[in-house]
């Protein structure tokens, strides 16, 4: 394997930043909403898409403050419980595919939501974010 000359030893991999993002997403949700951490691991232009939303339509939030809010605040507040528990992560360069599973609780009601979420980074940070989910069985959790 070639080293990547261009990437200084300090940068972080996809992989750690993405794993920084989980911790700074469970840390968020369990702490009221407290997203300083998690903000810190998102570049400036930040783009998270939703890529299968059933019958709605693609979304796409651009910016730290509209995924703040619409990926991580808006969940937390509908479950009394939730968790994004990373299994697997596959990595290429800036690029890292992490499949995993949106766990917790809403109404007394336990939930396990798989998850496949493609980072890119930008700079060192998550510059990008296309989630897919299981949005019918997230629908009958959520929509209950």
């Amino acid at each position: 394997m070639t080293p990547n000359e261009h990437r200084s030893a300090a940068s972080p991999t996809a992989r750690e930043r993405a794993t920084e993002f989980y911790a700074g997403f469970n840390h968020a949700v369990a702490n009221g909403g407290e997203t300083d951490e998690l903000a810190a691991t998102l570049a400036d232009g930040v783009r998270w898409t939703d890529a299968t939303t059933g019958s709605r339509a693609v979304r796409t939030y651009t910016g730290i403050e509209a995924i703040l809010e619409n990926v991580i605040r808006g969940p937390g507040r509908r479950a009394d419980h939730l968790q994004a528990l990373p299994e697997r992560f596959i990595e290429t360069d800036e690029t890292t595919v992490v499949m995993g599973a949106y766990v917790g609780t809403i109404d007394g009601r336990n939930f396990d939501v798989a998850f496949a979420h493609v980072f890119d980074l930008d700079d060192g940070r998550i510059g990008a974010c296309t989630a897919y989910r299981d949005t019918a069985l997230e629908q009958r959790v959520f929509d209950a």
